[in-house]
């Protein structure tokens, strides 16, 4: 490589501002980490043992790129279950980690059509997918719930995009769209032709949900994203998943085997036995994170203005650059890491992951903040 090219790319490296954006810890590292996408969750006991057989029964090579067979199964009989979603074993790519799932839809896909759509409020992961090669990019407009809107979609499809990402819920706020809304974005994609990237990850933390990849009419143009069964302590095993139109997944499962060849083994066998607890385990924890969300919010409504959301498991608040300053300092000497709005793209927000183990001292340290 000639010095100036070399050079060359190393100045664009160091100016790659999306590349750099700050991001959420993948994981809590504690219990009072409530900066993260997930819950701090304990591993269930069961799906250590189901790794650490697989282990034993020499499962410690690569396996297909794609995933394991079973847990693939397993993904798609979840989708279509939980979300009305028909996606065979052969449209679902495991990968490792949500991230992953951004960069190769958004890279991948964004490759094929020369340029995205996305929001301009969004999760910082987006930005960071965009950063690593350059993509013709749209942006469309948020809404008070940081959901792309409708008149802001049509607007990009109409200036030529044919392919957005969006969130729903939001990963800042937990906002989700309603069936309407999901009909309505269903029909526009349809009328333009347009594919979706569609990221659910927080849909199981919702009582109720209307995903795109039940639209039967758009399913060879939806393409689904998330964290593969969340709540189960998985986050740290690095796992998540795809699901797209089989005309799709090709450029997507290469570029995967380039980077990582599979995700880890003993990771998809502990998801392969929580997709056996997810139906008894979610619920439960849901629950009980409505009603301690819902305690947290009547504490705290007369000091904070609380953003609505459908997503149980965060709670955004938006503040004044005063209130903020100070009540992000009053959390960190309570010993609290929170989420800042800024990385998202909205400066006047502060996202707090809901917690079972600190939210009573949680509401404490915001009262008044």
């Amino acid at each position: 490589m000639v010095q100036s090219t070399k050079a060359l790319i190393l100045e664009e490296h160091h100016q790659n501002t999306l590349l750099k954006a700050s991001a959420p810890p993948l994981m809590a590292q504690t219990a009072h980490d409530l900066s993260a996408d997930e819950l701090f969750a304990p591993l269930d006991e069961r799906m250590i043992a189901s790794a650490v057989e697989a282990l034993e029964a020499g499962q410690t090579h690569y396996v297909d790129v794609p995933g394991i067979a079973p847990l693939r199964a397993a993904l798609a009989d979840y989708l279509h279950t939980a979300f009305s979603a028909n996606y065979a074993q052969s449209n679902v790519i495991v990968t490792a980690g949500m991230q992953e799932s951004r960069f190769l839809t958004i890279q991948m896909i964004g490759d094929a059509f020369g340029r995205v759509a996305v929001p301009t409020v969004a999760h910082p992961g987006m930005r960071k997918a965009l950063g690593v090669r350059a993509l013709n990019v749209d942006l469309i407009a948020v809404d008070e719930r940081a959901l792309p809107t409708l008149d802001g979609l049509r607007a990009t499809f109409t200036a030529g995009a044919r392919l957005a990402y969006l969130e729903s819920p939001a990963r800042l706020t937990g906002a989700a769209y309603s069936a309407a809304e999901v009909t309505a974005i269903a029909e526009l994609a349809r009328a333009y032709d347009a594919t979706i990237i569609w990221d659910q990850g927080l849909a199981p933390w919702t009582a109720a949900y209307t995903s795109l990849a039940s639209v039967q009419e758009n399913a060879d143009r939806t393409v689904v994203i998330g964290e593969t069964f969340p709540g189960m302590g998985l986050s740290s095993w690095f796992i998540g998943y795809i699901a797209a139109p089989e005309a799709l997944i090709a450029p997507m499962q290469s570029q995967k085997q380039i980077m990582a060849i599979c995700t880890s083994t003993p990771a998809q066998y502990a998801a392969l036995e929580a997709s056996k607890l997810y139906a008894e385990a979610l619920p439960v924890q849901r629950d009980r994170l409505t009603k301690l969300r819902a305690t947290v919010i009547t504490e705290i409504s007369a000091a904070h203005a609380v953003i609505p959301g459908e997503a149980v498991n965060v709670l955004a608040l938006r503040l004044s650059p005063t209130t903020k300053a100070s009540t992000l300092a009053r959390l960190a000497a309570a010993g609290y890491s929170a989420a800042d709005g800024a990385d998202f793209g909205a400066p006047d927000v502060v996202r707090l992951t809901v917690s079972p183990e600190t939210s009573a001292a949680l509401a404490h340290s915001l009262q008044g903040a």
